[in-house]
């Protein structure tokens, strides 16, 4: 009954129709309230309230569950109660805005301009019946009853809500389909988006890398392979997490498929708890059709959980595989906790960001690369990796280059 609750009654007939399919009344309850309903409206029957026990008791289950319109169908009630002779039929029942205390005119009145007409004086049976077709006026207002209007608003007041719902939704879809795959629409309210991490890499080497090459040059000597070591420290760092990337995203996919397709049950029984299993593969193919995409946005948002653990992998597995001879000393360390931070966060975008790192002998493209230390159209060793926006992507942060 729950679902009609804002669902206009239009009088105590409709009350008792609705109320008896509806609500969890005995069988005899709701075919006497049925039967006293007719009797109540016939001519010259006993108006005593105790006669009508089971029709009231439908009104108060109605009031109880603050039915729309369970006033107005009380009000009726009484008023059959009060009539005494058939004369009140004849007339029909009077209308709630009717029961008014006498004398009170001006209320009345009031009543009537509230609702932009005359409040009817025919029975809720013909308003009822008549409700999709009331009468025109000269000026061309409508006359509705009071019921009637009440139901008009509340539908209208829904209607609304609903509009305002779909309008919010349809907007949030569209947001959604401008910046899904689409790294030329920014989030502002990003802290890691794409300029930002452009931003952060350059300060990168301005700081980190400046630390870390003033400790290397201070056993090695040689400038050139000092600047290749951090070049190499660098890019080992980019082919690890463009490496990982893909493989946690593969795991994210599927721990959130397992337990929708496993589905596991605690139940409850005499001999204890128990868990029950049942596995089913999906018979909707579309059922994880944008699992991908929702993937990728929680890792995105939840990125920097990984970092720590990526650091010490990177560490204890990757720099002492290819850095044997090079001590890890704490400026490097540094400088390679900074990089595996920066270049996850570039890694986890959507699309992810790109690195790019002349090779020598090419020609040195000033719209990617700064020239370092002197001048030159020819690259003879990479100094710091360029950043784009995605493969083939616009610059995002210029790197840098040793000219021939």
């Amino acid at each position: 009954m729950s679902s009609h609750r804002n669902e206009q009654i239009h009088n105590l007939e409709d009350l008792v129709q609705r109320v008896s399919k509806e609500l969890s009344l005995s069988g005899d309850c709701k075919r006497k309230a049925q039967e006293q309903y007719k009797s109540l409206k016939s001519n010259g029957v006993p108006r005593l309230k105790e006669k009508y026990k089971e029709l009231e008791e439908v009104v108060k289950m109605a009031e109880t569950y603050d039915i729309a319109g369970s006033k107005e169908a009380r009000v009726e009630f009484e008023s059959l109660l009060q009539s005494r002779t058939g004369q009140e039929h004849q007339q029909g029942p009077k209308h709630f805005a009717q029961t008014l205390p006498s004398g009170n005119s001006a209320q009345k009145q009031e009543f009537s301009k509230t609702f932009a007409g005359p409040v009817s004086t025919k029975s809720a049976d013909d308003s009822h019946q008549k409700r999709s077709s009331s009468p025109t006026r000269a000026d061309g207002t409508i006359t509705v009853s009071a019921l009637e209007y009440k139901r008009l608003v509340e539908s209208e007041k829904m209607n609304k809500a609903k509009v305002e719902e779909l309008t919010t939704r349809l907007s949030s879809y569209v947001s959604k389909q401008l910046k899904d795959g689409n790294p030329n629409i920014a989030d502002l309210s990003d802290k890691n988006r794409p300029t930002k991490l452009g931003e952060k890499f350059e300060q990168l080497y301005d700081n980190e890398w400046s630390d870390a090459f003033e400790i290397l040059k201070s056993t090695l000597k040689d400038e050139d392979k000092v600047v290749q070591i951090l070049v190499d420290i660098t890019q080992k760092v980019h082919e690890f997490c463009c490496d990982f990337a893909p493989q946690q995203l593969d795991r994210l996919e599927s721990y959130c498929m397992v337990p929708m397709q496993n589905i596991k049950w605690k139940v409850q029984s005499n001999n204890g708890d128990q868990d029950l299993y049942v596995h089913r593969n999906s018979e909707d193919k579309t059922a994880f059709f944008e699992l991908s995409k929702f993937m990728k946005d929680c890792r995105k948002s939840c990125a920097t959980a990984s970092i720590p653990a990526l650091r010490v992998m990177f560490k204890d597995y990757v720099y002492k595989e290819h850095f044997t001879n090079i001590t890890l000393a704490t400026p490097i360390e540094i400088f390679i906790d900074k990089c595996v931070e920066i270049i996850w966060l570039m890694s986890v975008q959507d699309p992810p960001m790109d690195l790019r790192y002349p090779t020598p002998g090419e020609k040195l493209d000033t719209s990617s690369f700064k020239h370092y230390r002197k001048k030159g159209t020819v690259v003879q060793q990479c100094v710091w990796p360029a950043v784009y926006l995605h493969k083939d992507g616009p610059v995002v942060s210029k790197g840098f280059a040793l000219p021939q």
